[in-house]
């Protein structure tokens, strides 16, 4: 069971990181597209080029995830910590 608990928290965290990458793309996006005074070209390009870097990391994130999941899923263990957690909500 300590096995299952360490790959649901593993999964966990990958989700929350991927969600918190997505947020930090929003914020470039918008400093990357909204006129400011002073923003070069050469920033924007900094900028956008940095956002999909950004979003390549949060899918490579949610690739963890998902493969963890699928992992607990192979597992007696897994699947009655999966059914444990769907159930407290």
């Amino acid at each position: 069971m300590r096995k299952a608990k360490e790959l649901y928290g593993k999964m966990m965290d990958f989700k929350i990181y991927a969600f918190i990458t997505l947020a930090v793309t929003g914020f470039i996006y918008l400093g990357a597209v909204l006129p400011v005074e002073g923003k070069t070209e050469k920033m924007t390009e900094i900028m956008m080029t940095g956002n999909i870097v950004f979003i390549g990391i949060a899918a490579l994130f949610f690739f963890l995830s998902r493969k963890y999941y699928e992992e607990l899923q192979q597992s007696e263990e897994g699947l009655q910590l999966l059914e444990e957690r769907l159930d407290q909500r």
